[in-house]
C-alpha cells in the first residue's frame, strides 16, 4: 500500500495510560486523518526537546546518533511506520550511503525523535492509518482534548517575580543538563505567560 506522509501535531500526556506514558499525535501533512502512539517519559521527553527546541550543552543520544551518520557521509532519508501488531506499532529507518539506501528497524518514538533533528519526513502506511487513524479535529477541539487530558493543576496567575523565579530555575536546570526539570519549568512558564493575558476573577 501507499505511504502517507505525516508531521508531529502534539505531545501530551496519555488520558488512560499509567502516569508515565504520553501521547505522541501525528497527522497525515495532506489529509485529516490523525495517528496517537503511546510512548514512554524518555521517548517523549526526547521528542520534546526538538519540538522545544530546547539548547543544551553536549549531544543527548538521538543527537549522537545524527552526528555520527553525518560525519560518516550518511543521510536519513525518511521514517516509515509500517505495522501495528497486538497494539504495538513497528517501524523502521531509510538511511542512504554513497548512493545505497539501507533500512533498519527501529521503534516510531525513536524514529520520529531523530526524523525531527535531521528534518527528514515521517510517513506511515496507509494499512496501518486504516487500522489506528482517528478523524481530525479542528484545532479549537485539539487544545480542549489536550487540557483534559494533562493531570496537572490549573495554574493561577502569579506575579512577575514569580516568573523571573521560574526563568531563573530554568537557566540553572539547563546549565546543570537536568532536561527535565528544564521541561516542566518551560511548561510551567508559558502556562503563566497564557494565565497572564486573561483577566483575574
Amino acid at each position: 500500500m501507499a505511504k502517507v506522509e505525516m508531521e508531529v501535531a502534539g505531545l501530551s500526556r496519555s488520558p488512560t495510560e499509567p502516569y508515565n506514558a504520553f501521547v505522541v499525535m501525528l497527522r497525515e501533512r495532506y489529509g485529516s486523518r490523525r495517528l496517537p502512539i503511546v510512548i514512554g517519559f524518555p521517548e517523549a521527553h526526547a521528542i520534546n526537546i526538538e519540538l522545544e527546541n530546547i539548547k543544551h550543552p553536549r549531544p543527548l543520544t538521538h543527537d549522537l546518533f545524527i552526528n555520527t551518520l553525518r560525519d560518516l557521509g550518511v543521510s536519513l532519508v525518511e521514517v516509515t511506520i509500517d505495522k501495528l501488531q497486538d497494539s504495538t506499532f513497528f517501524a523502521h529507518l531509510v538511511l542512504e550511503s554513497e548512493g545505497k539506501e539501507i533500512e533498519i528497524d527501529c521503534r516510531p518514538s525513536d524514529g520520529i525523535a531523530l526524523a525531527l533533528r535531521a528534518r527528514a519526513p515521517i510517513y506511515c502506511e496507509e494499512d496501518v492509518l486504516i487500522k489506528a487513524g482517528q478523524p481530525s479535529v479542528d484545532d479549537e477541539e485539539e487544545e480542549e482534548s489536550r487540557s483534559a487530558s494533562s493531570t496537572r493543576p490549573p495554574v493561577r496567575r502569579r506575579s512577575s517575580s514569580s516568573k523571573e523565579e521560574l526563568e531563573r530555575l530554568l537557566e540553572e536546570a539547563l546549565a546543570k543538563e537536568d532536561y527535565e526539570t528544564a521541561a516542566r519549568l518551560r511548561d510551567e512558564l508559558r502556562r503563566l505567560e497564557a494565565a497572564g493575558d486573561e483577566p483575574e476573577n
